[in-house]
C-alpha cells in the first residue's frame, strides 16, 4: 500500500520535473518515500530532495560556518575510508562503521555528521544521512565527500 503510494507520487513526480526524465521511477519513489512527510504538494518535492539527484555544486554559507572546523578535512578523509572499506553497502552497515568509529574515537557526533551532511546535500538539512548515502550509492558519496574536503583546503 505505502510502496505503491510512493510509486504514483514518484510518477508524478516525474512528469512535472525534466531533470528527472531519464531516472528509474523505482529509485524516484524510494527518494519520495523519505522526504514525502515533509512536502504539501508534489512541486515541493524537489526542493527536498534534488540532492538525490545530483551532486551539490555550492554549500550553504551559514551550515559552512557552522559545520567546518580545523579538523574537518582529517576526519571526512577517515570516513571517506570507512565508506570504502564498507562491504555490504547498507544503511545498518554505514551506521555501525562510521557511529561506532565516532564513538571510539571519541569525537563528538556534530563534527563528523554535520559536515557529511553538507558533503552529501550541500545543506545542514534532509533526510537522514545514512538514507542518502545508501540511495546516491558508494561511489557518489565517495564523490560528494572529496568535492567537500577539497573545497576545505
Amino acid at each position: 500500500m505505502q510502496q505503491q503510494l510512493d510509486l504514483d507520487l514518484a510518477e508524478q513526480f516525474k512528469t512535472i520535473q525534466p531533470e528527472l526524465a531519464d531516472i528509474d521511477v523505482n529509485y524516484i519513489a524510494l527518494v519520495v518515500g523519505l522526504v514525502k512527510e515533509r512536502a504539501t504538494f508534489i512541486v515541493d518535492f524537489w526542493n527536498l530532495s534534488h540532492f538525490f539527484f545530483a551532486s551539490p555544486t555550492s554549500y550553504d554559507e551559514k551550515a559552512s560556518k557552522k559545520a567546518l572546523k580545523e579538523d574537518t578535512a582529517d576526519i571526512l578523509n577517515k570516513v571517506i575510508e570507512l565508506v570504502n572499506t564498507t562491504e555490504d553497502f547498507k544503511v545498518e552497515n554505514l551506521q555501525a562503521n562510521i557511529k561506532g568509529w565516532i564513538t571510539d574515537s571519541d569525537i563528538g557526533f556534530g563534527k563528523v555528521m554535520m559536515p557529511l551532511r553538507l558533503a552529501l546535500v550541500g545543506a545542514l538539512q534532509g533526510p537522514d544521512v545514512f538514507d542518502i548515502m545508501f540511495l546516491i550509492g558508494k561511489e557518489e558519496t565517495v564523490k560528494r565527500i572529496r568535492a567537500l574536503v577539497k573545497s576545505i583546503n
